[in-house]
């Protein structure tokens, strides 16, 4: 029988069904795309804005680093661990015998971090001379208190990561809010205690469990009771028509709206399911204001009315939570505990109807007092550092719902603000009728770019303006190793005894002749390069500029990240700008053999989600922190964030050596004879033309540290950098290295140590006292200073420091 087309009209309608399912299928993928998006972070409905999370750096826990018992005292005590006696009583709480500490870590999971979630664990350390020797894991806190080991999630999640070491936790110091101010923090349901979740199911939608997203029976029921009420009582709503009020509609309350809810909630029961859409429901919910901040989601809710963390809560909690659910701006358990209380009972009276909870416990709980604590409101604790995050982020990821773990010390970063306050205090004088001096700070770890702390004035606002990367000022001689540098990198033999003249000479230049001179008027026949350094000489240091040639010392310059230097004659005594933030980086080039290695306050970025947005998600963990520091973790893994050289490795070895010597004999010879600063050190001040600039920036092999004193708006403080920015520097750093053992450079090593006349440049005898030089292998003077030969002034290091400013106003 031949095959027969159906009639026309029926193919028609076969055909529309064809396109109308093929639409209906591509609405509802794209309908639940967006809200895989909603869920992991990476979109927003009106009521689903989160805050990004920016955190500290933690401390890795592995043996051979270095960590003085002073060290992880005050890591601790930044944590809020407390000491008990004996053994450690639970999360939290540390021990200490001799050179032992047992501690009981907190873990962390509020965020996800690549380089991992981990439970609380006890660790018993020992450290001996300021370095980690024996890291014991103890196992699970909870263990140790006999209890069972967890399981399911938290198990899996322990067993994946056992073979990592122990760490201290990072900490939350900020959250980057948008113009919404929504203090919201996201949570896993893992994480909310089953009473706490029962309780809010039971007061808001008891057939939660059960329903397709709609409730027909919860309907009739609102309306039967908005009847006897004689007006709106009861919405009648679902948790999952709520869900979707948050994620796609708003609060207004219009009939629109309410019948838009309900293809909104199936469609949501179909894309995620009842856990996935109780979870998002629990960090969606509105729970009142905490000051200028609207409370968003249960965390915050269970830090703002409890002071706690959400696995803390219980039952009585749980129901404290969901009586305010309906209107939490008027059951505020601070202004109202007695509305909100007889709420609560009415709540728990809930959970008996739905089988989740007894009736005699329900009883007993509404016999307890409202129980609630104020909590903290989110508060920005470092504004400097996370003001300098936020631009890092701007550039490249939205500022909402991130959790950014930073490399920020936490003990440097308190260290840091708390001593800059003080030294810039000392240095003012309080002095009436003047502008407020100012100051900036920048702490980098060698080898990593990690900045482990910065300060961008005294008193620093959130939003302020950030002198430690916003202000650019001339450097004065904190330029001239960068001077020095490209003269030894330009293969044409110099070597710290090559001498020049130190004598009074004109230059022209594009704005007519131009004369340096030494900032105490003296001058000298020839000086050598180790002693022009060290005494900051002007004129040796332009005469170096001349055998260099200014362009060539401004192409070294932008190697070292200073790029923007004008190739002037006066380019070697600071007349350029540059930020404290790149000068400080600028000197790092020494200390990591001559590698010019990318700043970074950010370690990963990750979406609520647990997505990797930033950072490399491979675990490093296991080598950070090994001899050095903190370890900044995991490097950013773009071809512009990778070190680049800048100088031959052994010329940064000898200018290491060199700027040893300016604070052993030359201008920063204070460091050590005034201020006590004796561990190896290099670095070099700086003072612009009238005293209005005063920099230092030095280097010890676990930190390269930088600071400016001066005005906002320029003007003469009267003082050279040996007498502000030194004194601040010692101020600052001292502590921060307090218990750390003094450490030679590594490039040490590469160097060849000779006793030097150091303004002839010839090896000294007794008839020409000398200093030790440092030297590349092979290139030390062979002739021997004799009787007679023409020396300069053989001056105590007492006398030498004065002389560090350019002192001169220098041609642009």
């Amino acid at each position: 029988m031949p095959f027969a087309l159906p009639p026309l009209a029926h193919r028609r309608g076969l055909l529309l069904a064809v396109v109308g399912l093929g639409l209906g299928v591509m609405g509802f993928a794209l309908f639940a795309g967006r809200v895989a998006a909603l869920r992991s972070g990476h979109a927003t409905g009106p009521n689903w804005k989160f805050p990004s999370l920016v955190y500290s750096d933690d401390v890795v826990l592995v043996p051979g680093r270095i960590l003085p018992a002073e060290y992880l005292l005050a890591q601790l005590e930044a944590r809020d661990y407390h000491e008990v006696p004996g053994h450690p009583l639970g999360p939290g709480t540390f021990a200490r015998l001799g050179e032992t500490f047992e501690i009981a870590l907190r873990g962390f999971s509020e965020a996800p971090d690549p380089l991992r979630n981990c439970d609380p664990e006890t660790v018993r350390l020992r450290i001996h001379e300021g370095r980690l020797t024996t890291v014991q894991q103890m196992g699970d806190v909870r263990e140790l208190r006999g209890s069972h080991a967890p399981e399911g999630k938290r198990a899996a999640r322990r067993a994946a990561t056992s073979a990592l070491p122990p760490r201290l936790e990072p900490v939350l110091i900020a959250l980057l809010f948008d113009q919404d101010l929504t203090w919201r923090t996201w949570v896993d349901l893992d994480r909310v205690p089953e009473a706490v979740s029962d309780a809010i199911v039971a007061s808001e939608d008891r057939r939660f469990r059960s329903h397709i997203g709609v409730d027909v029976r919860g309907y009739l029921r609102a309306l039967r009771a908005n009847v006897r009420a004689g007006g709106l009582r009861e919405g009648g709503s679902t948790i999952t028509q709520q869900l979707a009020r948050s994620l796609f509609l708003g609060r207004q309350r219009t009939l629109g709206r309410k019948l838009a809810e309900v293809p909104l909630a199936l469609g949501l029961e179909a894309a995620l399911g009842k856990r996935r859409i109780l979870e998002m429901y629990l960090n969606s919910i509105y729970w009142g204001q905490a000051g200028s901040y609207s409370i968003g989601g249960i965390a915050a809710a269970t830090r703002w009315y409890f002071d706690a963390p959400i696995e803390s809560l219980g039952a009585l909690e749980g129901a404290t939570l969901a009586a305010m659910i309906p209107a939490p701006n008027v059951f505020d358990p601070f202004d109202r505990p007695q509305l909100v209380r007889a709420r609560r009972n009415r709540v728990l009276q809930e959970m008996v109807a739905v089988h989740r909870l007894t009736a005699a416990r329900a009883a007993a709980l509404a016999r307890q007092p409202l129980t609630v604590r104020r909590g903290a409101p989110p508060l920005d604790r470092f504004p400097s550092y996370s003001g300098f995050v936020r631009d890092q982020l701007a550039a490249t990821l939205p500022a909402e719902g991130l959790a950014v773990f930073t490399r920020m010390d936490l003990v440097w970063q308190r260290s840091a603000e708390t001593g800059l306050a003080e030294a810039i205090t000392a240095l003012d004088g309080g002095g009436r009728g003047r502008p407020p001096l100012e100051g900036a700070f920048v702490a980098l770890e060698p080898g990593t770019g990690a900045v482990r702390a910065m300060v961008g004035g005294r008193a620093f606002e959130p939003g302020a303006f950030n002198r430690a990367y916003q202000a650019r000022r001339q450097t004065g001689s904190a330029i001239k190793p960068i001077v020095y540098a490209a003269a030894f990198a330009a293969g044409r033999h110099f070597t710290p005894a090559t001498v020049v003249p130190d004598v009074p000479r004109t230059f022209q230049t594009d704005r007519g002749p131009w004369t340096p001179r030494n900032d105490d008027g003296t001058f000298h026949s020839k000086v050598t390069l180790v002693k022009a350094l060290e005494r900051s000489l002007n004129v040796a240091t332009t005469n170096v500029v001349d055998l260099v040639g200014p362009q060539q010392v401004a192409r070294v310059a932008g190697r070292f990240g200073l790029g923007r230097l004008k190739p002037v004659m006066s380019i070697g005594l600071g007349s350029n700008e540059a930020t404290l933030i790149d000068l400080t980086r600028a000197f790092a080039v020494f200390g990591d053999g001559g590698t010019l290695v990318p700043i970074s306050a950010i370690r990963t970025v990750t979406d609520h989600g647990g997505r990797t947005l930033l950072g490399a998600p491979g675990d490093r963990s296991a080598g950070r922190g090994a001899g050095r520091v903190g370890g900044a973790g995991a490097d950013l893994s773009s071809p512009a964030t990778r070190a680049t050289r800048a100088i031959p490795e052994p010329i940064a070895a000898l200018m290491t050596g060199l700027l040893t010597n300016v604070v052993r004999f030359g201008v920063a010879y204070p460091l050590r004879k005034t201020y006590g600063f004796t561990r190896p050190v290099a670095g070099k001040t700086g003072t612009t033309d009238d005293y209005r600039d005063a920099w230092f920036i030095g280097f010890t092999p676990d930190i390269i540290a930088g600071i400016w004193v001066g005005y906002d708006r320029p003007r003469s403080m009267g003082r050279l950098a040996v007498n502000t920015a030194l004194p601040a520097w010692a101020r600052i750093v001292g502590p921060m290295l307090e218990g750390f053992p003094p450490r030679a450079f590594a490039s040490d090593s590469q160097l060849e140590w000779h006793q030097i006349e150091p303004w002839s440049g010839l090896l000294a005898t007794r008839d020409c006292l000398g200093q030790p030089v440092p030297f590349l292998p092979g290139s030390a003077p062979k002739a021997f200073c004799a009787p007679g030969t023409p020396i300069g002034p053989l001056e105590n290091p007492d006398s030498l420091t004065g002389e560090d400013s350019s002192g001169v106003a220098a041609p642009e």
